[in-house]
């Protein structure tokens, strides 16, 4: 008779562990590449408004106005509110500044500010990886928050001061008041 040879029951426990293993590594390592992906897209959108930004002060003199975080440089004259994801355009003379205002990759929102001037101008987003050289940083150099910002939806409630990263007109020199470490 011949003994037929097979995997023990320890040997099958240890090969299944060491395997939940590998996969749970790649999927954290997946997981923050996915991370780094959206933040690095939300950094080039705010770069695409800011260019577009400049363009819109070239015709009017001045950067558009904000209400509660949203552009108002839309529709008729240009007064209008923007709707993120939506086209911004003026209406009066067909001025087409962006074919699609981007839209937070992950499903917050970007926060934008200008003075009552208009003269200078501040864009924020919500990046997801704490230890990008680039998000916010108290005097401790631990992450935070920019104060009076509204970018993370929790919950499907936005939050306030939950902006840690911004893009601000070339006129201005400081960063806006920090709050809140993580």
């Amino acid at each position: 008779m011949k003994k037929q040879r097979a995997f023990t029951l320890l040997e099958l426990l240890v090969v299944m562990a060491i395997m939940a293993l590998l996969v749970g590594l790649g999927l954290r390592t997946f997981g923050s590449v996915q991370q780094k992906s959206r933040d690095n897209k939300r950094k080039q959108d705010l770069q695409s408004i800011s260019k577009t930004l400049e363009l819109y002060y070239n015709d009017f003199g001045h950067y558009p106005y904000g209400s509660g975080g949203k552009i108002l440089g839309c529709g008729e004259n240009a007064a209008e509110e923007c709707v993120w994801g939506d086209v911004w355009q003026n209406t009066e003379n067909a001025t087409l500044y962006m074919s699609k205002i981007p839209q937070d990759p992950g499903g917050s929102q970007y926060f934008y500010l200008s003075d009552s001037q208009g003269t200078t101008y501040r864009l924020f987003a919500y990046l997801e990886n704490t230890e990008d050289g680039d998000i916010a940083r108290n005097e401790d150099d631990d992450p935070a928050y920019y104060s009076g910002t509204y970018c993370r939806i929790i919950d499907t409630v936005l939050s306030v001061n939950t902006c840690n990263y911004v893009v601000m007109s070339s006129n201005l020199t400081t960063t806006p008041n920090i709050v809140n470490s993580y």
